[in-house]
């Protein structure tokens, strides 16, 4: 090995070497005094053991005085230096190795912790294969440029987010997103950097690459979480700023009564919160990990804490209960052709970006027939995709949020919307029409009134599938005491529809999106901690109001990751009754690392009184109770 080699593995494994060479001495020096007569040569060693083992600890305590802020080093540093003026050579040594041990096996299980994402970095290929000049060349993934298009082979790893321009299969996007099941891929899909692709070879024009993926953006933002402090670690180290100078008083006040130096050592020792501190960190840190792996990306601690008070979900249909993927279910003309119906409503839509806009407009396109408007041929307009019919537009156009749409199109008049609408024109809906659509609603769909010149002329009725996880995940939550209730825009009919084939507890229906924040105020006001589930755009007031907001679908979306307190990475509702208990039990770990904390040094310090502890057994129980507190944490890695 060259002199540079060993320097790196030096510097690399430091602590580890300190410690354990401090050990290698601490043992040599106690066995040379106990078994031998060499009492000065066994000083010597112990003396040696303490410096190589507390030169780290005692320049940071240095560094915690001249910064007046006293923590659990200056503590360890006193009590070993105080021992070895009191000629105590072994109690020194033991004190400043197992304090050593205690926070390399703490550093460890840390890092370990925090680098429970290094794994999904590593699923991301350091090389791309990208077509340049007709041809494929290899080069670094980081250097591939928006545009470019990447080759991937079956059981390739995808380098870059990207669109699927040509090609088909079935893609692993577990490691980001947490789905299990492989998802089917074609002409136009996204994709994303770190999944697998598992069957057929796959063209993907470049959209991110680098640092500039989904996959990366999800790491950094759970970094930054993992950084972040929780209520519970904010107060705890207001608590040991007091604290530790706190000990120190009253190890000096100990000392002052009794005389005796080695219990006032000990009460140092024993009164390091150490278990206290590192407690929290470790339980916040193991859930953000383990949620980030399963699809669920969580702000930060202060989010996961407040998650597990939850005590009601409320929910947005469209979209999160839903699929998101509206359809026209049918279509009916009062006095004139249905076609005709559906081509004036897309005629007077079609610059809307509602979603059940686009459902018309995309129904219209698809129909075989000749465009029409009100029985006349409408002439081919704007649209040139192969397949599809050509919608014109309206001349102009208004949105009534909330309510529907008023356009105007070869001078009439097109009124697309609810019966709010409606009721606000004075238009008057005659029995026969009121009667389809109270049947239409009642099975889950919703209608949308078409109106020319002041007269009904149509209904159509729109369909949302519900997902087939809905009433599963509505159900468990129900299991563990959360109450649920849906939010929607829609009418009262579709809405009580809707809420019985999932099993919701409650509804509310016809909201404009302000509507939905005052319902939300509204709980909060009656004292639940409330989650909101939505597509974290339509309903951002109402995330941003809600105690936890949740957005659904975030893979791919920079601003539900930036901005969310809680994003599923993909539309998988399973995914929320998994985040709601791993925040629960979060709490209940956080609590019970507190309280183990507590108990030992209460427990310790009675002994240290009682004269039943000496001080390297308040050094042992403590360590002890340290790496109790940090595997206990762990175990949220694997709930």
């Amino acid at each position: 090995m060259t002199k540079q080699s060993i320097t790196q593995y030096y510097q690399k494994h430091r602590k580890a070497i300190v410690t354990a060479t401090s050990g290698l001495l601490y043992g040599s020096g106690w066995s040379l005094g106990y078994l031998t007569s060499f009492e000065m040569a066994s000083a010597a060693i112990l003396v040696l053991a303490t410096i190589v083992g507390g030169y780290d600890i005692a320049k940071t305590a240095y560094h915690e005085v001249t910064s007046r802020t006293l923590g659990i080093k200056t503590l360890v540093t006193l009590a070993a230096i105080g021992a070895i003026v009191i000629g105590e050579y072994w109690e020194a040594a033991a004190v400043v190795f197992l304090f050593s041990l205690g926070s390399y096996l703490e550093g460890r299980t840390m890092r370990k912790t925090r680098t429970a994402l290094q794994e999904l970095l590593e699923m991301t290929p350091d090389t791309a294969t990208v077509r340049r000049d007709g041809e494929l060349q290899e080069v670094p993934a980081r250097e591939v440029e928006a545009g470019e298009v990447v080759v991937v082979k079956p059981g390739g790893k995808i380098p870059v987010d990207g669109e699927v321009v040509d090609g088909e299969s079935a893609v692993n996007q577990a490691p980001v997103t947490g789905e299990s099941a492989p998802v089917h891929k074609a002409d136009g899909d996204e994709v994303y950097a770190g999944t697998v692709n598992q069957e057929g070879a796959l063209e993907i024009r470049t959209t991110g690459a680098g640092s500039d993926t989904t996959l990366e953006r999800i790491i950094r933002r759970v970094e930054e979480a993992q950084e972040a402090q929780s209520p519970t670690e904010s107060l705890i180290d207001r608590f040991a700023k007091y604290y530790t100078p706190a000990v120190i008083v009253l190890a000096i006040g100990a000392y002052a009564v009794t005389q005796n130096a080695i219990l006032s050592l000990t009460l140092l020792v024993i009164g390091c919160p150490g278990a206290l501190v590192i407690g929290p960190p470790v339980s916040i840190v193991s859930a953000i990990g383990n949620a980030a792996r399963s699809g669920v990306l969580m702000k930060g601690g202060e989010h996961l804490e407040r998650a597990g008070k939850i005590d009601l979900v409320a929910f947005d249909k469209t979209g999160t209960l839903t699929k998101g993927e509206t359809t026209v279910a049918d279509i009916e003309g009062f006095g004139i052709a249905d076609d005709d119906v559906l081509t004036l409503a897309a005629t007077a839509e079609k610059k809307s970006e509602h979603h059940l806009a686009d459902a018309i407009v995309d129904a219209a396109r698809e129909r075989p027939t000749a465009a029409t408007d009100g029985g006349a041929t409408v002439a081919q307009a704007d649209e040139t995709d192969a397949g599809s019919r050509s919608i014109p537009g309206p001349d102009d156009f208004d949105v009534v949020a909330g309510k529907g749409v008023i356009a105007h199109t070869k001078g009439t008049e097109v009124v697309v919307g609810n019966r709010a609408l409606l009721e606000d024109r004075d238009i008057n809906v005659p029995s026969r029409i009121a009667d389809y659509v109270r049947e239409r609603e009642e099975r889950g769909e919703t209608v949308v009134h078409v109106v020319r010149d002041g007269d009904i002329i149509g209904a159509i009725a729109l369909r949302d599938e519900l997902r087939k996880a809905a009433p599963g995940v509505v159900t468990a939550l129900q299991d563990v005491g959360i109450e649920t209730v849906m939010l929607t825009g829609d009418n009262e009919r579709t809405a009580a529809a809707v809420a019985e084939e999932v099993g919701i507890d409650e509804y509310r229906a016809e909201l404009l999106p302000e509507d939905k924040q005052t319902v939300i105020e509204a709980y909060q006001a009656d004292g639940h901690v409330v989650a909101m589930v939505g597509d974290g755009i339509n309903d951002a007031p109402s995330l941003a109001t809600a105690d936890v907001g949740i957005a659904m679908g975030a893979a791919g979306t920079d601003t539900a990751i930036e901005t969310a307190d809680m994003a599923l990475m993909a539309d998988d509702l399973d995914r929320i009754p998994y985040a709601v208990k791993l925040s629960k039990a979060t709490r209940w770990n956080v609590l019970e690392n507190v309280g183990l904390a507590v108990l030992t040094v209460t427990v310790l310090l009675a002994g240290v009184l009682t004269s039943y502890v000496t001080l390297a057994a308040g050094m042992l129980v403590h360590e002890a109770s340290v790496l109790a507190v940090i595997l206990n944490g762990m175990r949220l890695l694997r709930h």
